[in-house]
């Protein structure tokens, strides 16, 4: 089934307009004199963070119209200070190269001094001797640069007073440093987050108006082309005064195959050819190697590069190593960009032919093709990974793209539903068709299920960061100061999530006291991982980038990865490692990775490649649960006794008696995986696992930030996990 998407055009300002609000004499200039042209939604969001009308404006532009610029122009044209939270560290990259070109563009090099600060560049600092602490590090990013480019994981763990040792001020860092500093909080492509993540930067700013309050009000800025509606109904709930700036809800673009007046609209997004599969990324790559993979390339020659964009990890790496020796055959490069790949391999990608990634690369990150395959787990992925295509004309090298093509490869379902229509619902698009991307939107998100919200996690567990934050600020350094916060945070909390932060603020102590793992698993703002592996990859693909002295620095180092345990035995091949062997590799490959980190770490591998097929895996509990009662069953709790089974490993004696020394954040339910998944409706990459336990009762598992969200689930859809007495 085929389809073709009309360009699309974005309205641009009037040039009074721009005068009028004093940005006309700022702007760049192009090389022919002239100024740079701007869109009605930058002007609109410029307009929207001045003066004190709005707390929080939420921009829903499409994908490639200048979502980033309009949260920078504050700063490039009046200095105003910037925090910019991306979701990945693959997005803070990119960001950093597009921050440092806007400002040679607005002529602000040395002016506006801009830096990054990621997990890494803080391990990095610390390990260079800078600082002793990352929080010094951090004190010293935030005062000392007007832009500072990060991730909402650090902005959370500082707003609950991390980076702090028992005796310091808990406000040291956070209020003195990040609220002090900065006057503009901008979260980018939020939007693939779920509630655990908006209930934790709620609470972030709940606390930074509390402690600005009207003496220094601070203003946040969403970005997001596919936003949600949690968000929003939680800002309204707070009492933030929201501007949502939707160009396609007001008439903003234009669709169409003619030429429209340059004055007026600029183009965004090139017309495309989108062919629909039902079908999975391996299987559709070896029907389609010759006749479409390797023939557009062939007949588009210099003019053709391209993504494909797969759900999986594994599957990336399995086709990168299947497709190189045939690509390269055709004289064509094949690189890997995906959470397994080093930053010397993910620089490299962008200049192969052909791309190979999973989310790294899909949300935010403005590469240039003009052919992309891809998969998608539900709609709003679907609309990311499309948002790549039709961007730029070239190559950035001066080879001019002519076309674009794009391959979905999506569930037979989902295929029924778009072009066959399903139950009572007529097609939402026809074979052949020619649609506007907004109607394909719609289409999309009608044919995909809606996603499951989990709208009660606040009252579940979000209030856990709420009495955190609270009792952290009656510690004796801070609490006359923040009386009057503490008590603004207590209403907030009531009207914002719907809990009482008195009741929390006990049941938050009982639950430290009893079970201190959850409090730590519900503080943490992605959830932590149990199952977070050393490894030292020496697979085909880690090998392939060592180039100049400086570069096999980076690539050596690379090598030493931390990486999620479940994933890795079902699908690589593995050598198992005692931890004193890693942390000896590590330290030659010049890895910055303290004893306490290796020694948290579930197990240590050497990586030799990915298998040609997925192991199943099977959670085994050395303990009997069939007598277990409801008020366990489908409830949080902290278990031991966890180990694995997988067929063919050799190291899997080692790793269960290393699992078995550890204790787990876990839910249990009885019930097959796949059928919770169905009956609950959950995200389709939802982490849940077989369990077998000592007395032979199969059912299903989930740990640490799932194990929460699955209560949150069972207690929405009503579900019994069982309870009482087996009967055999």
């Amino acid at each position: 089934m085929d389809i073709t998407t009309l360009p699309v055009y974005s309205k641009l300002a009037d040039a009074a307009t721009v005068r009028q609000l004093g940005l006309w004499d700022k702007l760049p200039v192009n090389p022919d004199g002239s100024r740079w042209l701007l869109s009605e939604h930058q002007i609109e969001t410029y307009r929207a963070l001045q003066g004190n009308q709005y707390d929080a404006v939420i921009n829903t532009a499409m994908t490639g119209d200048g979502k980033s610029l309009a949260a920078q122009m504050s700063t490039l044209a009046n200095g105003r200070s910037l925090l910019m939270m991306y979701p990945t560290n693959e997005l803070v990259r990119d960001q950093e190269r597009q921050v440092a070109q806007a400002l040679a563009d607005w002529k602000q090099q040395g002016k506006i001094r801009p830096t990054t600060m990621t997990g890494d560049t803080l391990r990095e600092i610390v390990a260079a001797g800078q600082f002793s602490r990352k929080g010094e590090a951090i004190k010293s990013l935030a005062a000392n640069n007007e832009i500072v480019l990060t991730n909402p994981d650090i902005f959370h763990y500082l707003a609950q007073f991390y980076y702090t040792r028992r005796d310091d001020s808990p406000d040291m860092h956070f209020m003195r440093a990040i609220v002090e500093n900065f006057d503009l909080f901008v979260f980018d492509e939020f939007h693939i987050f779920q509630a655990p993540q908006i209930v934790a930067v709620l609470n972030a700013m709940l606390l930074i108006r509390a402690v600005a309050a009207a003496q220094q009000p601070k203003k946040f800025l969403f970005l997001s082309a596919t936003p949600g509606g949690l968000l929003g109904e939680y800002l309204e709930k707070a009492g933030f005064r929201v501007k949502t700036i939707a160009p396609a809800m007001d008439n903003r673009y234009l669709h169409t195959l003619a030429q429209p007046d340059a004055i007026q609209w600029r183009p965004i997004l090139r017309g495309s050819d989108i062919h629909f599969w039902p079908a999975r990324a391996e299987e559709w790559c070896e029907a389609h190697l010759e006749d479409t993979l390797l023939a557009f390339f062939k007949e588009h020659g210099r003019g053709a590069k391209g993504a494909f964009i797969v759900n999986s990890v594994a599957v990336a790496h399995r086709l990168v190593e299947s497709l190189r020796p045939k690509f390269a055959a055709a004289g064509l490069i094949v690189a890997p960009n995906t959470g397994l790949t080093g930053s010397a391999a993910r620089k490299a990608s962008r200049d192969a032919d052909l791309l190979v990634g999973t989310s790294t690369v899909d949300v935010g990150v403005d590469f240039r093709i003009n052919f992309l395959i891809f998969e998608s787990r539900d709609a709003s992925t679907f609309l990311q990974r499309l948002g790549r295509l039709g961007r730029h004309n070239d190559d950035g090298r001066g080879n001019r793209f002519e076309q674009f093509t794009a391959h979905a490869l999506i569930p037979p379902f989902v295929q029924e539903r778009l072009f066959e229509g399903y139950k009572d619902t007529p097609p939402r698009l026809a074979d052949g068709g020619q649609f506007t991307r907004e109607q394909l939107s719609a289409a999309i998100r009608g044919a995909y299920p809606s996603p499951f919200e989990f709208r009660s996690y606040a009252q579940k567990w979000g209030w856990i960061q709420s009495a955190h934050i609270y009792m952290r600020l009656c510690s004796p350094t801070v609490k006359e100061t923040y009386t009057s916060v503490r008590e603004r945070l207590k209403n907030d909390c009531a009207s914002t999530f719907g809990f009482k932060l008195g009741r929390a603020l006990l049941e938050y102590k009982d639950l430290k006291a009893s079970a201190g793992q959850i409090i730590e698993e519900a503080q943490a703002f992605r959830g932590g991982s149990p199952f977070d592996c050393g490894v030292v990859d020496e697979s085909p693909l880690a090998n392939l980038y060592g180039a100049g002295e400086a570069l096999n620095k980076e690539v050596m180092k690379d090598k030493i990865k931390r990486y999620d345990l479940m994933m890795l035995a079902a699908n690589a091949d593995l050598d198992w490692l005692e931890p004193e062997e890693f942390a000896e590799i590590a330290r030659k490959h010049g890895a910055n990775l303290s004893k306490t980190e290796i020694e948290d770490m579930a197990g240590w591998f050497r990586l030799r490649g990915i298998g040609a097929e997925r192991k199943q895996i099977v959670i085994k509990l050395n303990q009997e649960v069939g007598a277990w009662g409801a008020d366990r069953w489908g409830e949080v709790q902290v278990i031991e006794g966890v180990t694995l089974v997988v067929d063919y490993v050799d190291w899997l004696n080692e790793l269960n008696r290393r699992l078995r020394q550890r204790k787990f954040v876990a839910l249990l339910c009885q019930g097959e995986p796949k059928e919770l998944m169905n009956r609950l409706g959950l995200p389709p990459m939802f982490e849940i696992y077989k369990f077998i336990s000592r007395d032979n009762l199969e059912g299903s598992i989930a740990f640490a930030r799932e194990a929460l969200m699955l209560q949150v689930a069972l207690k929405e859809r009503h579900f019994s996990c069982g309870g009482g007495a087996v009967i055999c």
